[in-house]
Order: C-alpha cells, then sequence, then structure tokens
C-alpha cells in the first residue's frame, strides 16, 4: 500500500507542476499513460507473485518471479492456490491493461504525431492555417496616425524608465520584480504595462492579499511613467499572477478551475480603461493533428478577485488588444511563405517561397483602432530587401498582403545609424506608419545605456530617404524635405493631397532642437499649428505677427502641421 500511496502522490504533483492539456492533439498527457501503463504491470506481475507464482510453474517467467520476489514469496505461495483462480486472472487483465496504456502512450507521443502533422502529407494544410491572405492597398487600410500617438519609446528603453520609477520607492524593489511588458492602448494611449510581481516564495509568504501594483510607460512620451498602486481609491493586490505559487501561480489556477483540455498560452497582462488589471489568456487547439496551434478564444482573469470569463475570438472585449498570439502567427505566416509551391520545392528549388524578413513581428496601431502584427516579406536568400510586407489583425486573424518593394527592418536600422555614426547611436526595432500615404519606418535612436536620443524616418520603398530628429517634428520635418527632394516613386504617396492656404500671421515662435531652428505659427481663423524651418524659406527668419503669408502643407490630421512652401506677400 504505501507504494500505492506514493505513486498516487507522485501524479497529483505531476499534474500540479506540468498540467498536461487532457486532449487528443496534444503529447503531454503521454508522460502520465505510460506512467499507470508501467504501474500496473509491477502492481499485477507483484500480486500474481505473491498470490501464486506457482500458477506460472517453471516457465521464464516464473522463475523472473521467483528470484525478484522469492524474499517475500512463502513457500504456500509457490504451489497454484486453484481457489484464487479469478484473482489471477484480474491481475492479469491488469497487467494487460497496463501494456495497453504503454502502447496508447507511445502511440500519441511519438506516432501519430508522425501520421497526422508531417509536413510532406500536409503542407498545404498549414499554408492555409493563416487563413485567406487578400492582397489589399496600404494607404486604404492604414489611416495616417496622429504625429502624438507615433511609438518612440521601445521595450528595452521602457523597462530602463520603469526600473528607475520603481527605484523612487523605498523596499518596492526588494519585494517586487518586474514582470514582462505588454504594449496596449489604454485610454486612447500607448502604454507598455507590466505587473510587479512577487520577487520569491518568501515575498510571497508574507504578501498573501498580492504583490501590489503594476507600472505604466508611455510609449510616445518618455517622461510619462506611472507607478499604479490606486484604482480608484482602492488599493491593487495582484494576487493571481505568474510570480504566485501554489493555486496563485496563474497557469495553475486555471487549470484546476477547469481548463484542462484546451490549451493555454500568452499568459499578456491588461488593463481595462478604468485602469482595472486582468490577465488576457490564449486558448488555443492543434489544427492538424498534434500541430498546427491555432487560437479559438480567450480567458479574462481579474488579477485581483480572480473572477474568471471565458470568451470567444469575436466576443472579446474591446479594449483587450490582442488575442492571437505573436508566436503562432509568425509560424503560419512562415507556413505562408514557406510551402507556396508545395514541400519538395520548399526543400530543394525555393521557387517563389517567401518568408518574414526578422524573427519576431511587431506590433503596430492604426489610427482606425485596428491592431496589426507585422513583418516584412522577402524571397528565400535576399537579405536587406523586402517584396512586401503582411498585416495581420491581432484580434481576428484578417491578413493583408501589400506588395510594396522595398527595405528589410534590419538594413532600415542600418540607414538610421548611418545617419548619426559620430555619435555611436544604435536603432531600436523599426515600426511601420502610414506618414502622408507614405509606408514608413520610425525607430528612436538611443545611445549606449538605451536611453532616447532622436528619432529617425525611414522610407520603407527608398531606406535612402531618413529624416533625422531630437523629437518627431523635426524628424518628420527633414523626412518630408529629404522625400521632396529626393522624390518617391511609391504611387500611392498621390493620394495625400496638398492644400493652399491663406492667412494672416497670429501667432509666431522660434524654438532650437538638435542645434536647428524650428519656427512655428498660426494663422487667423485657422485653429491648427504650423510649423517649417528655413530649408523651406529663407523669408521665415522675417516673418512678424500681421504678415500675410501664402502656404502649402499636406491635406493630414497630423499636428502640428509641416510646411512644404511658403511665400510672403510683405517682402
Amino acid at each position: 500500500m504505501f507504494f500505492v500511496a506514493l505513486f498516487i502522490i507522485f501524479n497529483i504533483l505531476y499534474l500540479c507542476t506540468q498540467m498536461p492539456v487532457l486532449a487528443l492533439g496534444f503529447t503531454d498527457w503521454s508522460n502520465l499513460i505510460l506512467l499507470w501503463g508501467i504501474f500496473l504491470i509491477w502492481f499485477s506481475v507483484r500480486a500474481l507473485a505473491l498470490s501464486g507464482q506457482g500458477a506460472f510453474g517453471n516457465t521464464l517467467l516464473g522463475k523472473l518471479l521467483n528470484k525478484l520476489f522469492s524474499a517475500q514469496i512463502s513457500d504456500e505461495a509457490k504451489v497454484v492456490n486453484v481457489t484464487n483462480y479469478k484473482g489471477i486472472v484480474k491481475y492479469k487483465r491488469l497487467a494487460l491493461g497496463g501494456f495497453i496504456l504503454i502502447g496508447l502512450g507511445l502511440a500519441n507521443s511519438m506516432i501519430l504525431p508522425i501520421l497526422t502533422s508531417n509536413t510532406l502529407f500536409f503542407n498545404q494544410e498549414y499554408r492555409s492555417l493563416l487563413g485567406n491572405v487578400t492582397e489589399s492597398s496600404f494607404v486604404a487600410d492604414v489611416e495616417p496616425i496622429n504625429l502624438s500617438q507615433i511609438r518612440i519609446i521601445d521595450e528595452e528603453t521602457a523597462i530602463k524608465l520603469a526600473d528607475k520609477k520603481i527605484g523612487e520607492v523605498p523596499a518596492l524593489g526588494s519585494a517586487t520584480q518586474m514582470g514582462d511588458m505588454v504594449l496596449q492602448k489604454v485610454q486612447n494611449k500607448l502604454y507598455y504595462v507590466a505587473p510587479l510581481e512577487h520577487r520569491g516564495i518568501f515575498q510571497w509568504l508574507s504578501n498573501q492579499q498580492g504583490s501590489k501594483g503594476y507600472i505604466m510607460v508611455s510609449a510616445t512620451n518618455p517622461d510619462d511613467v506611472k507607478l499604479i498602486q490606486d484604482v480608484n481609491g482602492q488599493t491593487v493586490f495582484l494576487k493571481y499572477q505568474l510570480g504566485g505559487f501554489l493555486f496563485d501561480y496563474l497557469p495553475r489556477y486555471l487549470y484546476f478551475h477547469g481548463y484542462v483540455n484546451i490549451g493555454m498560452t500568452d499568459f499578456s497582462f491588461e488593463v481595462d480603461d478604468n485602469l482595472n488589471p486582468y490577465w488576457v489568456v490564449t486558448l488555443y487547439k492543434n489544427k492538424i493533428g498534434y500541430a498546427g496551434s491555432d487560437a479559438v478564444g480567450a480567458v479574462l482573469v481579474n488579477a485581483q478577485t480572480g473572477e474568471i470569463t471565458h470568451y470567444s475570438v469575436a466576443d472579446v472585449p474591446a479594449w483587450v488588444d490582442r488575442i492571437q498570439p505573436e508566436s503562432f502567427v509568425y509560424q503560419q505566416i512562415s507556413n505562408w511563405g514557406e510551402y507556396i509551391n508545395g514541400f519538395w520545392n520548399s526543400v530543394f528549388a525555393k521557387t517563389g517561397t517567401l518568408r518574414p524578413t526578422g524573427d519576431r513581428l511587431n506590433l503596430i496601431y492604426g489610427n482606425d483602432n485596428k491592431i496589426y502584427w507585422y513583418t516584412g516579406i522577402t524571397s528565400s536568400g535576399r537579405d536587406d530587401s523586402s517584396v512586401g510586407f503582411l498585416l495581420v489583425n491581432s484580434r481576428t486573424k484578417v491578413a493583408k498582403w501589400y506588395k510594396v518593394a522595398g527595405a528589410t527592418e534590419d538594413a532600415a536600422r542600418r540607414s538610421a545609424e548611418g545617419q548619426v555614426q559620430e555619435k555611436s547611436y544604435r536603432a531600436g526595432y523599426p515600426v511601420l506608419y502610414n506618414i502622408n500615404g507614405v509606408p514608413t519606418y520610425i525607430a528612436p535612436l538611443k545611445d549606449k545605456e538605451g536611453l532616447l536620443k532622436m528619432v529617425s524616418f525611414i522610407s520603407v520603398e527608398n531606406y535612402n530617404i531618413v529624416g533625422v530628429g531630437p523629437d518627431i517634428e523635426s524628424a518628420l520635418q527633414a523626412y518630408q524635405q529629404n522625400l521632396l527632394d529626393k522624390g518617391n516613386n511609391f504611387v500611392p504617396s498621390n493620394v495625400v493631397k496638398q492644400i493652399s492656404l491663406h492667412g494672416t500671421v497670429t501667432r509666431f515662435s522660434q524654438m532650437v532642437k538638435g542645434g536647428e531652428s524650428y519656427f512655428y505659427f498660426t494663422l487667423d481663423n485657422d485653429p491648427r499649428i504650423f510649423v517649417s524651418t528655413v530649408n523651406i524659406s529663407s523669408k521665415l527668419p522675417l516673418i512678424r505677427v500681421g504678415d500675410v503669408v501664402d502656404i502649402s502643407v499636406n491635406d493630414t490630421q497630423e499636428s502640428p502641421r509641416g510646411v512644404l512652401k511658403l511665400n510672403t506677400t510683405n517682402y
């Protein structure tokens, strides 16, 4: 009985620590089945030996039993006990069941995955997992974004800013550690949000209510860093988290609340527009045998109360930014490009095959409140140039393909770094935006410490067209000027129209950024702010309030609006 109890305890510990998905199409329950098979065989053989080893006579099995259990077998047990025949049959059936379980475990872990998921046989199923990929127009789908919403803080810089904020609160850093940063839109602004989790088991034991608060770092303003420890007058305690133990550990908490037969992944910390903290967990199934993982829903867990709400993909609340995990979408994009002409072509000729330009995807936020996973697409064997890019809706997985030849993300980074090579700045990961109808990479330029120093705009179509400045406005001005000077052949850029304005200057101010002067002014009967440099007109420094000017600007929603042409009738 001791060994039986020990085996049961081991099973409970295995379920608590490994949390295998108990469903067909997953292999992680195979180990449990194999262990049960071995246990049943051992238990049956031992029982047979103790109850009547003589039933096996001088057979090989009988001699083996005698050798293994000789110390425990009495002389009476070496004689066949006819009255115990039914018990012997029962134990033999248990042993047979054990062999069946071992066969099932081996089949589920080794044989079935090969037969049902091999790319040699199912490559087109893998390719179609992304869904219907439609070719579309970038300008039509992604609206130009307001300059105030352009992301200039990358994750590396956000982590440094968050660490600095945490260090300002005594003892907070010794009790908690920062969890993974998750980019999200909160109250219509972009933030990196990370939970403050228990640093270890002793901190967990001394704070059973949960760790206190989370941190928000603006993705657009390095001065906007918030430590949130109270919401609506109530202290925020994150009881359920990835830094918890026992049943405060989020995956285990969900597993023992019924999510044992479906895959769980992408445990993302998000807050709603009222700043209430939640965990968003993607639920998935394997669609091609034992592979082809695909999201089928999501679970929202209140990080404070543990309340669980299950949603289908279509019904997830609007404030949740992503349901489709980056790893799933990246793999599906890779399969979509790799198996375009079948399996053998992907191995040998590689005719027409495509692949993502990098090893990761990036989230981009459109002005239409839609969020996309983005990656450039390049032909196999090409390094610095792309043949287009894919945008995949991070909620619905609707995929669109844009055939815009241009630079890869790495090539764009090198081009931006080349503009400031004397400063040895590093470019962060470029993010794709629609700037006046032109697909444009925007990348932060950081010093050796990872702190933001400048901003760069790089044309996707021609990475030699670069604008660099100490802030977004000045970098945009330089970029627009370079577009005008060097030209841009990207056809959709013509969709953005230039408009001419005539008016009297009502306010005029000069500001120096990065050693260059920028002139800001407003016109009568027009609430917008306009900005320009002497590269546009040498008359700018002479303008005064009351002067009448004629200007040309792009018909976009950006603010302040960059001036493309300027003339004054006063001189």
